[in-house]
């Protein structure tokens, strides 16, 4: 399909308006009719044509008929927080269309995602910014697979300005502060026998896309959508308030880290002598907000961090309807800083391995403890709590062909071997639309027609205006 003849198909496309949308199967074939789909507030669906008092339309994943009041013809706010394990990858989409990814994770889930979502293998996926929050691993190696696919450019990347160093340093520190930081990678050009080897990586996968870009930029006007102007930056609390799309995007506006410099001479705190607590603490933090909508975004800040950051923003700039908890749920927190930021909805991503006992039940506790008290039901997610498992069979089991040293291993003298599947990645979903702002997660896979996969959904509705919580929206 060519970009004209995309850009033509979207006249059709339509967007879900209710809470939860069930998708029927054709009524002339089908009786009695059955659920092919549930459809989250803002799913994108493509109207084929009106059959009574319904729409005949193509979802993701298949074909059914909805009633044509639960569609409209206007994006919302989508937030997808991606179940990577252990670590962070956040995918934005804007009401006008335009995608926003925060950090990739350690493992290819993200990139896995993104390939489905957007049919990367077919077309090239353009992301206004590409945001990491800092450069450990559980960040940055998903980030830097998805930077070296050939289907993907980046208007601007933003980052700390922090580099890691070989043997775990971070360059010239003066007086409790960090001042060897860099804008574009460009800058660590004759640095690059100090960088680690990930850190290596992450300025190559930057490069990477910067020259995919400019070959883009070369082509005739009929075969790109637009001249790309690309942008490495570091960010800080001065960087102030960036727009992302027209008048129905949305502003993120740095807070963090804390430059305690200039512009021009920038200097980070010093939190700790190891060096991973001054990386988490002087992580990437913005405010991503949308008309009535506020989210919180802060890296894996911790409680040495969050306190003169809270002394510096106030609960006026950090107050939040959507927070992703800092550091996968972390014991490091500062209850302050949780007090200001009085979350609606919270966010844990986390995973199994490595296990680092998160998320920590104290950190839960507090989340609930210190929302807002506009809300009475405040709620609390977790990608590693919303996955879900199935065990294995024998059968599948031997299908598996694992050569028996590697079963041998995986088993003490006279035990059995249990093996599970990943049935459903815990994906959390946030969608609003200036007005109303939606969250849940699926479970409970039922088995379709074809073979199609419906999911149940665990779903939530707060009016922005009241702090009142719906199953349903009204109207």
């Amino acid at each position: 399909m060519s970009l004209a003849e995309a850009e033509e198909r979207k006249k059709n496309y339509r967007f879900t308006t209710q809470l939860k949308t069930i998708v029927h199967g054709d009524p002339k074939t089908v009786k009695p009719r059955r659920v092919v789909a549930r459809l989250l507030m803002g799913e994108w669906a493509e109207k084929l044509e009106e059959v009574g008092d319904e729409f005949k339309i193509r979802f993701r994943g298949g074909v059914g008929y909805a009633p044509k009041v639960n569609f409209g013809s206007d994006r919302t706010l989508e937030i997808y927080f991606i179940d990577v394990g252990q670590g962070d990858a956040i995918l934005i989409q804007t009401p006008d269309d335009r995608r926003v990814l925060v950090d990739g994770g350690k493992n290819e889930s993200a990139h896995s995602y993104l390939k489905w979502k957007y049919h990367m293998k077919k077309y090239p996926t353009i992301f206004d910014a590409v945001i990491l929050t800092h450069g450990d691993a559980d960040h940055s190696k998903g980030l830097i697979e998805i930077l070296n696919d050939e289907n993907v450019l980046v208007k601007s990347i933003y980052h700390n300005g922090i580099a890691l160093r070989s043997g775990g340093t971070l360059g010239k520190v003066d007086g409790g502060y960090l001042t060897d930081l860099y804008d574009d990678v460009k800058d660590l050009g004759s640095k690059s026998s100090q960088l680690s080897p990930l850190y290596k990586e992450w300025v190559d996968a930057v490069n990477s896309v910067r020259k995919r870009v400019e070959a883009h930029n070369k082509k005739p006007e009929s075969e790109k959508v637009e001249t790309i102007d690309f942008k490495c930056r570091r960010v800080d609390q001065k960087t102030g308030t960036v727009s992302i799309g027209g008048t129905n995007g949305v502003q993120i506006t740095f807070i963090g880290p804390i430059n305690h410099g200039s512009e021009g001479s920038p200097k980070l705190k010093v939190f700790s002598n190891d060096a991973g607590k001054t990386v988490n603490g002087n992580s990437v933090a913005f405010l991503l907000e949308y008309k009535q909508a506020r989210v919180l975004l802060c890296g894996d800040m911790n409680a040495q961090s969050t306190d003169p950051f809270v002394a510096t923003h106030g609960e006026q700039v950090l107050h939040s309807n959507v927070f992703k908890a800092n550091h996968h749920g972390s014991e490091d927190f500062s209850t302050d800083f949780l007090r200001a930021v009085k979350p609606w909805v919270s966010v844990v991503s986390s995973g199994d391995y490595p296990d680092y006992g998160h998320p920590r039940a104290v950190l839960l506790g507090c989340l609930g403890r210190y929302a807002s008290p506009q809300v009475q039901t405040p709620l609390l997610f977790s990608t590693e709590l919303a996955a879900t498992f199935s065990p294995i069979s024998a059968k599948q089991v031997n299908e598996l062909d694992m050569p028996a040293k590697k079963m041998e291993s995986m088993s003490k003298e006279g035990a059995r071997v249990y093996l599970y599947e990943k049935t459903s990645h815990g994906i959390i979903h946030v969608r609003s639309d200036g007005e109303w702002l939606a969250a849940g997660r699926t479970y409970g896979r039922e088995k379709g027609p074809e073979g199609l996969r419906v999911w149940q959904w665990e779903a939530y509705a707060f009016n922005l205006n009241t702090g009142e919580i719906h199953n349903e929206i009204p109207g």
